[in-house]
């Protein structure tokens, strides 16, 4: 039994579309599926526990974007039970680090073939996330974004991931720094100006932001990246350029290292964000975990 997880929001109706393509090419091959239509966290892990109890799941495939992804893995993470993902966001980081497939013909013959692998996740305060974990800036834009007018019209033009680009600008010229220790593995570096902390599964976030460019999700490691005791104008006119060529940022002010745990504290509250979604805010702890789920190659 293959179960689907439809969120009918994600891509401004793009994920719909998407499903009733896939429903047509599971019904002529007589697949046996489930399907829950719906946007809400709660509905979707209930809706995967009742199944989990009946049937004998071959694999959890979403159709969505990175928040619908991150809703289905807190129930399926360290389990066997396999994920898939037909990405139908504004964002789609997930699906972009895996190179996996948008053809619902294309989506279905790769998940019947079943070939599979197993990544880390990592936690914050004890949510899981795929991609990225961040802290300040990025938690900021991301917040932006997502309550913002012009998202679902860039979605509507197939350009959703520019969103992410005007809330960076506007987030730079009116985020706050703040004073932060960040301990990672045992070691602490305290950081007057803290602007943004990254903690990298995968190497990007916000449709395709390159934050952390060693960051991979099969190395056991969190990488992360802290942009700290800089100003607004150089991260502004010099660091973003660079991050928006995928670029490492090799200049004062960007400090790249790994680590498998970390714990971070700061002067103020300070949002947290992973998947696209925020979720929290300081005091955090962030933790690798490895090969703790197995994601169907759905190239």
């Amino acid at each position: 039994m293959y179960v689907f997880i439809v969120n009918p929001d994600a891509g401004k109706g793009q994920a719909a579309g998407l499903w009733r393509e896939t429903e047509k090419i599971l019904q002529q091959q007589t697949i046996d599926y489930r399907v829950l239509m719906s946007s809400s966290e709660t509905a979707t892990q209930s809706f995967i526990a009742e199944q989990q109890q009946l049937y004998t799941l071959k694999a959890i495939a979403v159709i969505g974007g990175d928040g619908t992804t991150s809703s289905v893995i807190q129930s399926i993470a360290k389990t066997t039970t396999a994920l898939a993902i037909l990405p139908a966001g504004s964002g789609n980081d997930t699906a972009r680090m895996f190179t996996l497939t948008t053809q619902p013909a294309r989506f279905i013959e790769q998940l019947v073939a079943h070939q599979t692998t197993a990544i880390d996740l990592l936690t914050i305060n004890g949510r899981y996330g795929i991609t990225v974990a961040g802290i300040g800036l990025d938690a900021t834009i991301g917040q932006r974004v997502n309550q913002s007018w012009y998202k679902p019209v860039l979605n509507k033009l197939g350009i959703g991931s520019f969103a992410y680009t005007i809330a960076a600008v506007i987030g730079l010229l009116t985020f706050q720094a703040f004073t932060s220790d960040v301990t990672i593995d045992g070691h602490t570096f305290p950081m007057k100006t803290t602007w943004l902390i990254a903690c990298g599964n995968t190497s990007s976030y916000g449709g395709g932001l390159v934050v952390c460019p060693q960051a991979s999700p099969v190395d056991d490691l969190l990488n992360l990246t802290l942009l700290h005791d800089v100003g607004r104008m150089k991260i502004l006119f010099q660091f973003f350029p660079a991050l928006l060529r995928g670029q490492p940022i090799l200049r004062k002010g960007v400090t790249y290292i790994e680590g498998k745990e970390v714990v971070i504290t700061s002067d103020r509250p300070v949002a947290a964000i992973v998947d696209g979604e925020i979720v929290t805010s300081t005091p955090l702890h962030v933790a690798i975990h490895e090969q703790a789920l197995t994601l169907v190659l759905t190239l």
